[in-house]
């Protein structure tokens, strides 16, 4: 998200009722289709959840010091219950890594169980462990899996490779050591979300690379996998458009590739941009899940194409009329919560 506190964000829309907007009662429904429907890009259009979300993020992040911001048992009504959660440090060969491990249920908690280490978004810039505890305890519950939340490094400070060493560092521990908070050193699945999606899957890349066991498949939602400079349609139609925000605009997107890649000047480094990577059928097995109004859309299909053509089992699902980070309002869009089940049933056959 383009602000540092998504948790923030996502509460102070729950609260601002954004499935009713108040010109909805003087807008024909013979007009509203229309006008409240139609994105840029022609013959998409957005589902009408989606839209209403839009427009409450659109107004929160235009002024956000006129919204008050919600008090700890807010945020805490919105997450779901685990059977234990475990905040503590993992350290593989002198590298310090802070994560959050999330225990659903107490199949979860009976050892040699499978374990998801998730990397959440944010562009590299922004995000942390807890401003996606919402999303993440949800998505432990629905699947029924423990997860790793990983808290790595952020862009500006720490710019390119940080937030990949950081993660390998987890991901390393979490195949030697994953034992100690029973995991099955076996059974690891990567999956992240946009800028997290970036990450999982350069960690698949990685261990190819130094030839070391690979994760058991990669799950990657609406992730960025390009710092090449594009004119992509779904980057020329939502970052760029002018009537309305998609959520990652073109200047944030910028400062993103700025930020993040520092004093890097090669955008094809596979570990930054995976698009340009030599791809090949020995990659774990992935699910990918794209937004049809989102900016890295494109990105995301062509990535998916591109792994499936090297060869390695690779399932897309693109959710039409919603926008980048719609699994983070879970509570709002239906189409959120059958996503966290597609990974589920996903990850029941793969993991």
């Amino acid at each position: 998200m383009i602000r540092s506190s998504l948790t923030i964000l996502i509460l102070l829309v729950l609260l601002g009722n954004c499935t009713s907007g108040r010109e909805e009662k003087y807008v024909p429904s013979s007009e509203r289709k229309r006008e409240k429907y139609a994105t840029p890009e022609p013959g998409t259009y957005l589902k009408p959840a989606a839209y209403s979300l839009l427009l409450r993020i659109n107004q929160i992040l235009e002024d956000p010091e006129s919204h008050k911001m919600p008090s700890e048992w807010m945020i805490r009504m919105f997450t779901s219950s685990q059977k234990r959660v475990v905040d503590t440090l993992l350290t593989y060969l002198d590298q310090k890594v802070e994560v959050r491990i999330y225990y659903p249920d107490k199949e979860s908690l009976t050892g040699e169980q499978p374990v998801l280490m998730f990397i959440h978004g944010g562009g590299f810039v922004a995000g942390s462990v807890e401003q996606y505890d919402i999303m993440v305890s949800k998505l432990a519950r629905v699947t029924g899996r423990m997860m790793v939340s990983v808290e790595y490094r952020l862009a500006p400070e720490h710019p390119f490779p940080a937030a990949v060493n950081d993660c390998f560092t987890v991901l390393r521990w979490l195949q030697e050591h994953g034992g100690e908070i029973g995991a099955d050193t076996s059974r690891i699945c990567v999956i992240g979300d946009s800028a997290g999606g970036n990450l999982a899957t350069v960690m698949t890349l990685v261990c190819r690379d130094r030839k070391l066991p690979e994760p058991r498949c990669q799950v990657l939602i609406y992730p960025g996998v390009t710092f090449e400079e594009t004119h992509s349609p779904s980057r020329r139609y939502f970052a760029e458009s002018a009537n309305m925000g998609y959520v990652l605009t073109q200047s944030f997107l910028e400062r993103v590739r700025s930020e993040y890649m520092g004093k890097v000047k090669d955008v094809d480094n596979p570990y930054l941009s995976p698009l340009s990577a030599d791809l090949t059928g020995d990659l774990p097995p992935a699910l990918i899940i794209t937004a049809e109004c989102d900016p890295l859309r494109d990105g995301g299909r062509e990535y998916a194409e591109r792994l499936a053509s090297a060869g390695v089992p690779v399932n897309h699902v693109e959710y039409s009329g919603m926008i980048h980070g719609f699994m983070s309002f879970h509570m709002i869009l239906s189409d959120a919560l059958d996503a966290m089940r597609l990974i589920r049933d996903y990850l029941d056959v793969h993991l």
